[in-house]
């Protein structure tokens, strides 16, 4: 995993943050209806972030939570709601077949 994430960071140029991961138990987190979790802590100021879990993470989990570091909130015009589902179909396009330079050109939240 570790080497997807130092990839994708290097492509969204994020590189200089010190991302790990850290496995947790059911125990540990409150699920609000949900099967499994998958999160990231972040700190902005010491460029560190853990991205937390309870299920192997895949290649699209782990963009999924690095794009939340390189976009870390909504814009004013949407909905955390709206947030989170740009977030989850950015990591599903840029994942399944487009370069990250290619979305920077065309999508104005995209890099």
């Amino acid at each position: 995993m570790r080497h997807l994430i130092k990839a994708w960071a290097k492509r969204f140029g994020i590189d200089d943050w010190d991302i790990r991961t850290e496995k947790i138990t059911p125990g540990q987190i409150e699920y609000n209806g949900e099967d499994y979790f998958i999160g990231v802590e972040r700190d902005f100021g010491s460029r560190t972030a853990i991205i937390y879990h309870d299920i192997p993470l895949c290649e699209e989990s782990i963009i999924h939570e690095l794009l939340h570091i390189v976009f870390p909130e909504p814009n004013p015009d949407e909905t955390h709601m709206d947030y989170e589902r740009w977030i989850t179909e950015a990591a599903q396009n840029i994942n399944k077949n487009e370069s990250t330079a290619t979305r920077r050109k065309s999508t104005k939240k995209m890099l």
